[in-house]
């Protein structure tokens, strides 16, 4: 299978290179809840991923090593993010919880795809 037709592929519509700059709290907010959305998506596709087989699993993250290591680097960005929101409001503060659980859990899958498990049973 070619990285191209990737039936996996991961997260092609991220911009990994763009770092947050916030300039208000209303700002923080708005890029909190994108990147809270956004990892909560993140969370969704390696969970699904871990359904699959292991051999498509282990095809995947060879295929995708590069693009998770960039993910990798965005969520040391993205936990910054977190802390900076729990600053603000009671809403900012929600997003920050959810998106600190869901980096841990993206956080997480991400090590069983690498050093291995076998899979989330459906």
């Amino acid at each position: 299978m070619s990285k191209s037709s990737n039936r996996y592929q991961l997260l092609d519509d991220l911009d990994f290179s763009n770092s947050v700059s916030v300039e208000s709290s209303e700002d923080l907010k708005f890029n909190l809840f994108l990147r809270a959305r956004e990892v909560g998506q993140i969370v969704s596709y390696l969970e699904k991923l871990m359904l699959k087989k292991k051999s498509e699993r282990d095809l995947f993250v060879s295929e995708n090593r590069n693009t998770i290591e960039s993910l990798m680097k965005v969520f040391v960005q993205d936990s910054n993010l977190s802390i900076e929101g729990m600053q603000l409001d009671s809403e900012a503060a929600a997003l920050s919880v959810q998106m600190a659980m869901d980096l841990r859990k993206s956080i997480s899958l991400i090590n069983a795809l690498f050093y291995g498990v076998d899979g989330l049973k459906s």
